[in-house]
């Protein structure tokens, strides 16, 4: 599938009408991923590893950062046999952007630019992914996805502050009882202020005692690739776990598990 005008972290939002009994205990997995371009620690272009990483998480729908054009989100599509979309940040798609994997049939929702401080552009990515497999008819989860400014200046932190607010204005969730994901490089730890943006928003990313840390992946000691969830009255997080794969990327990948709660 392609759609121009799409890029990077990942939100979804799930707008839910009735859940079937039987389908209560199905779970959603996702997961995000910067995978610099392919470019592993050993300097290795390997497009087949990142993609047996992706098939051995077994996510349902993925949110993918530093993609280098459309025939690099095109080849991942092939390697996964999953759904794709590009999104390019520099409005051709033979440029630099983001992608989303999905399991699951979805529709291009938009795409809008977010602030940035640096050389580099940065925008998100919107799609509505059909669940109805999972959650029975008329279920469908948008998801956002993005890549926040990645400098560590003032300019740069008001940049992340104000990416928060042009994706709830763009792709605000009317309900407070629709369901949503999100999946990025937010360039920035569980406790900083663009973190704590999200959290007022209603996303949560909780991880329970575990150290969730993504970067960078040969000795990681920070957090700065997120999966996140919203309300959390209406999502169960199962479990957070950070794949230890140190050498295809310079990010490690975060795949969460979640339930539905009806």
């Amino acid at each position: 599938m392609k759609t121009p005008f799409l890029i990077i972290i990942c939100f979804v939002v799930c707008f839910q009408q009735k859940v079937s009994s039987q389908n209560e205990d199905q779970v959603v997995k996702v997961l995000s991923y910067n995978i610099h371009y392919g470019i592993g620690m050993d300097s290795k272009k390997d497009l087949v590893r990142i993609a047996e990483i992706i098939k051995q998480s077994d996510a349902d729908i993925i949110g993918l950062q530093e993609i280098a054009d459309e025939d690099m989100a095109e080849e991942l599509a092939e390697l996964t046999d999953l759904s794709v979309v590009f999104g390019p940040s520099k409005e051709t798609n033979a440029e630099y952007g983001d992608a989303i994997l999905s399991k699951y049939p979805f529709k291009y929702v938009g795409n809008t630019s977010i602030p940035s401080a640096s050389s580099s552009r940065y925008e998100a990515m919107c799609v509505d992914v059909d669940l109805s497999e999972i959650y029975g008819q008329n279920c469908t989860v948008r998801l956002i996805n993005t890549h926040f400014d990645w400098l560590g200046t003032v300019a740069s932190e008001v940049a992340r502050k104000g990416a928060v607010e042009v994706i709830e204005e763009v792709f605000f969730i009317e309900s407070l009882n629709s369901l949503a994901l999100l999946t990025g490089d937010l360039n920035a730890t569980p406790a900083s202020e663009p973190l704590r943006l999200l959290k007022d928003n209603g996303w949560i990313f909780e991880a329970g005692d575990k150290e969730i840390f993504t970067e960078p992946s040969s000795k990681p000691n920070k957090q700065i690739d997120y999966v996140l969830a919203r309300p959390s009255n209406r999502w169960r997080i199962i479990d957070v776990e950070v794949i230890d794969e140190p050498i295809a990327s310079d990010h490690l990948p975060v795949l969460m598990t979640l339930e539905f709660i009806p």
